[in-house]
């Protein structure tokens, strides 16, 4: 006689469990970012890259992912390595932050910028995340790395190690912890909802044969790659592969504004993003830049809306003449 066996809704109640998450919410970059990417910013919730060489707009997006969170009253926590962090151009890009009496920045953000070393960067996000759970921190976070590639594993450090090690440090304290509590946040049981937001270079890596293409790989191994949701690039892959836009006064030369591209590597949200994007990276920010036409009214506005400011660094309010440099080949 055969066993009748028990009704398969009965065994799916008992052992199928689907977790619930809160809506996908992004940082707001602005529209140029917006209509440069497909996305508003980096996503909340996850781990996200920042992916660029040198001068491409990686630190920007940074700080205006700061300046969005302080208006959403989310806690910016600045967690600076490469030791090139500057609050008055912070502050030129809309951050909220003013000087004290004794002449350190003051406002509603977290600043720390004493490691050494990698683990000392994991303890401190893991203590922060204690101190979240406890209820001594009552703010949904966004932790922001700046750079990734620019500190040491202890062993390292202490010239013991490498590269490997590095790659294998981070691999352990953000692919086996951190990730798990970032996105975990995402959970509807969790009460807070807690991002990261990394600045990486890249390092390229040569083909094997003479039909094959560079490969852009970010460093501290593949472990931050696969677990960054979202990758940013700023510029080419092989170089920088910007242009500089110069003002001239009076044979007096500056640097105006940085023409760069901007795509989606990697997008595990919703699968959006553009692999064209161009745009403009000023002192405040970015600019639409897509075409001549829509860089040429972009740069009139700008240059109208803060007129002040550039008088001051070239004395003159608008009569001064632009030029191109090209650094790279860009597009």
């Amino acid at each position: 006689m055969a066993i009748k066996k028990k009704s398969f809704k009965d065994i799916k109640s008992k052992f199928s469990k689907k977790a619930s998450f809160k809506p996908d919410r992004f940082f707001d970059l602005g529209e140029a970012f917006l209509d440069a990417t497909g996305l508003p910013g980096p996503a909340m919730g996850h781990i996200n890259m920042l992916l660029g060489h040198s001068d491409t707009g990686k630190t920007t997006a940074l700080v205006k992912t700061a300046v969005d969170a302080q208006k959403k009253g989310i806690l910016p926590v600045f967690i600076i390595t490469e030791q090139k962090w500057d609050f008055d151009h912070a502050k030129l890009m809309g951050l909220e932050c003013e000087k004290d009496k004794d002449g350190d920045w003051d406002g509603f953000f977290l600043f720390n910028n004493g490691f050494e070393y990698i683990e000392q960067i994991t303890d401190y996000i893991n203590e922060l995340l204690d101190a979240q759970e406890k209820g001594e921190l009552e703010y949904d976070l966004v932790l922001l790395w700046d750079s990734v590639g620019s500190v040491p594993c202890k062993m390292t450090f202490d010239g013991k190690g490498g590269k490997q090690h590095n790659a294998s440090v981070l691999s352990d304290k953000i692919g086996m912890g951190i990730n798990q509590r970032i996105t975990g946040s995402r959970n509807t049981n969790s009460n807070y909802l807690n991002t990261l937001v990394t600045v990486n270079q890249p390092w390229v890596e040569l083909p094997d044969n003479p039909f094959s293409q560079p490969k852009i790989k970010a460093k501290g191994g593949e472990s931050l790659w696969l677990n960054s949701t979202i990758v940013f690039l700023f510029g080419n892959q092989k170089n920088a592969g910007t242009s500089k836009i110069t003002a001239t006064k009076d044979k007096r030369k500056v640097k105006f504004a940085t023409r760069t591209k901007i795509s989606i590597m990697k997008n595990h949200v919703n699968g959006l993003g553009y692999e064209d994007g161009k745009i403009l990276v000023t002192a405040h920010g970015f600019l639409k830049g897509k075409d001549a036409g829509e860089e040429k009214k972009s740069i009139e506005v700008y240059k109208s809306e803060n007129s002040e400011y550039w008088k001051d660094i070239i004395g003159s309010d608008g009569d001064y003449n632009l030029a191109v440099e090209e650094t790279g080949d860009i597009f």
